[in-house]
């Protein structure tokens, strides 16, 4: 990739500025706070697009940072780059209300879509994180030795476990992640439903057997209200002694009836036998009869009263007595068909509980996705060990083949210990990071990033840009470093407050143009 143009329409303190770029070494020179930081984060943008940060960050955010204060809706610009041969034209404004991605194609007039991914295609799909970390290099900020030790060994360590192929892994990751993410919600979603469907079966239980219990206990007292209503002891039931007291009230009755019948007989012979009658011991027996049959039938209407009374009551005693018989009856056969209804319930309710229990111990869909997602994430995760470990071997090579060139064969590896240590090996001995000079872990460093870009960019090379990385070169080290430069035949962008680059550029006769901000 070969970037050939870029006009700054309006971009931090940048308006309406259009550099020429040529394929080689390009240096950017201006003074402190002139842009030159501004550019850079320009291509950057212009390749990757700005993300707004959320809260409190997007006050400190690359947006808020590079919005122009003036004119605000023209934030952006147009860049013209070759890649694979082809020459384009991509313009953005990165204004939050009319955010806007124009990429042309002009060998062919095609215009493209940036939102499909014609873009992160045209640029080998290499990432934004991996642009940053390796052809876009900005100067070490440790200030002392030791920092700058940790910091360069904190660099190789994570190049270590990162790389082209686990970029890819590591969004294969992420999303069997989600999925698994996605699935224990499901999962405990449903096992939570299962639980509050259990605490419910299972209050419903409780609540059925109280009632069964109560059900119980009023059978028990209807029972007993029926065996109440016997006589005891004896085998005869109350309803057949009501009965055999009334047919005993009536038998008294009819023999009351028959006597009284027969005293009024009496007495009518008694009657018509005195007014015939002149014997005086005749007529004297014949009062004493209807004496008697007057007496028997006073005796009648008296002993009468009271017969009726207790046939009465008898009758009455009998209505009742059935009555009750009929309505325990009733309640026990309601209360029975209650309880078979509450038991038939109850023992439903079991049945469901009992499967919603064996559901917990069956493996659910969701169970057996994770339970593959999981075995995914494990095959990727020894799988992307692998590579981590082949990317890391072969990160130190090419650190070491690259620190070897720019340092004349005074440094010629580069290899971390177990406790990643960075070590430096030189003909004579080993060196520890922290013993390096300032200018040495500078070196190293350059190494390492550009070992980094050939290796995780792939075939698609892109421009190196270096910003402002060299104060800490003396000149034999910044010799080398742009002689490097030189003889790898990409474009290299070269910003710096200083003239003593072009000073040696010059010196040596290495092609470049300057490009003053």
């Amino acid at each position: 990739m070969i970037l050939k143009r870029l006009t700054i329409k309006n971009f931090g303190k940048i308006h309406e500025k259009t550099l020429e770029l040529s394929p080689g070494i390009n240096v950017l020179y201006g003074e402190n706070e002139s842009g030159k930081t501004t550019t850079h984060t320009f291509v950057r943008s212009m390749l990757y697009g700005i993300t707004r940060q959320r809260g409190r960050a997007a006050k400190n955010d690359i947006y808020a940072r590079y919005e122009p204060w003036e004119n605000p809706a023209n934030y952006g610009g147009t860049i013209w780059f070759e890649s694979q041969g082809k020459n384009y034209r991509l313009t953005r404004n990165f204004y939050k209300e009319n955010q806007t991605a124009e990429l042309l194609c002009e060998d062919d007039g095609e215009l493209m879509s940036v939102e499909n991914g014609d873009l992160d295609k045209i640029l080998g799909n290499v990432s934004e994180a991996v642009y940053d970390n390796t052809v876009s290099v900005a100067q070490l900020k440790s200030v002392t030795g030791a920092d700058l030790a940790k910091e360069l060994e904190n660099y190789m360590a994570s190049y270590q476990g990162t790389g082209d192929s686990s970029v890819d892994l590591g969004r294969a990751m992420q999303m069997l992640k989600m999925s698994r993410k996605g699935f224990s919600v499901q999962q405990e979603k449903r096992r939570r439903e299962v639980q509050k469907e259990q605490e419910k079966l299972s209050a419903k239980m409780e609540y059925l057997s109280q009632e069964l219990n109560e059900l119980k206990t009023r059978q028990s007292k209807v029972a007993e209200k029926e065996e109440n209503l016997q006589i005891k002891p004896g085998d005869d039931s109350a309803l057949e002694l009501i009965e055999e007291k009334l047919k005993s009230v009536q038998n008294k009755k009819l023999g009351l009836t028959i006597a009284v019948l027969i005293a009024v007989a009496v007495g009518l012979v008694g009657v018509f036998g005195r007014t015939r009658s002149t014997d005086m011991l005749s007529r004297v027996g014949l009062d004493l009869c209807m004496i008697l049959a007057v007496g028997v039938i006073i005796y009648y209407f008296s002993a009468r009263r009271k017969l009726v009374r207790e046939l009465t009551r008898q009758k009455k005693l009998k209505a009742r007595w059935l009555s009750q018989q009929e309505k325990l009856k009733w309640n026990r056969e309601t209360l029975q068909e209650a309880y078979e209804e509450k038991r038939t319930d109850f023992t439903n309710l079991q049945n469901e509980y009992r499967e919603y229990e064996s559901e917990t111990y069956l493996p659910a869909p969701e169970d057996t996705e994770i339970q593959a997602l999981d075995l995914a994430m494990d095959t990727i995760q020894a799988i992307s060990g692998n590579i981590h470990r082949q990317l890391g071997r072969r990160l130190r090579q090419r650190t070491s083949r690259i620190l070897k060139e720019i340092t004349g064969g005074r440094y010629q590896e580069v290899f971390m210990d177990k406790d990643l240590h960075l070590t430096v090996n030189t003909p004579e001995r080993s060196i520890p990071a922290e013993r390096l000079s300032r200018g040495t872990m500078e070196q190293v460093y350059f190494a390492l990033r550009m070992a980094s870009g050939d290796l995780l960019c792939g075939q698609n090379i892109f421009p190196v840009i270096l910003d402002d990385i060299f104060g800490m070169y003396d000149e034999d080290r910044l010799t080398s470093v742009l002689h490097w430069l030189e003889s790898q035949n990409r474009q290299v962008i070269i910003s710096t407050c200083n003239k003593r680059e072009m000073q040696i550029l010059d010196k040596e006769g290495i092609p470049y143009q300057k490009l003053t901000l």
